[in-house]
Order: structure tokens, then sequence, then C-alpha cells
């Protein structure tokens, strides 16, 4: 299964400098990104711009299926 991350990424014209940990990839623009498929559900922890590039830090979404079958999502209680 692959997976690709929020779609807004698509409205930056600038080039996208992808870090997940200590690595990084570069797209030349957020439309190219926003068509980059992924292994795993990722999330969006933070977006900077340097040297005319956007930085976007993604990290695993560990919470993708955190909502019980009714729907809601499950509490932590401690």
């Amino acid at each position: 299964m692959t997976y690709r991350i929020e779609q807004f990424v698509r409205k930056i014209t600038s080039p996208v400098i992808v870090k997940t940990g200590k690595d990084f990839v570069q797209y030349s623009n957020g439309e190219e990104l926003a068509n980059a498929e992924f292994s795993e559900q990722m999330s969006i922890i933070n977006i900077s711009a340097e040297d005319n590039k956007v930085i976007i830090e993604l990290v695993k979404n560990d919470r993708v299926n955190d909502v019980n079958w009714i729907g809601e999502e499950q509490a932590d209680f401690f």
C-alpha cells in the first residue's frame, strides 16, 4: 500500500526539501511532492523556508488507526 501526504503542498511553487529523520529528498515544487508516494502514512510536523526553498519535516503517523469500531477516537487514560 502506498500513501501520499496532505495535498495542500500542491500550491508550493518553490523547490521543496522533505526531511524524514536524518534523510532528505528534494522536489522541484509542491506538485511533484504531492504526487510522490510513501510506503508509510506520514504527517507534517514542521514547515520552514531557507535559501528560497521550503523545508517540510515529516514523521510517521502512529495514530492512523486510532479510532474504535464506532468511529470515536481512542481515549488515553494514563
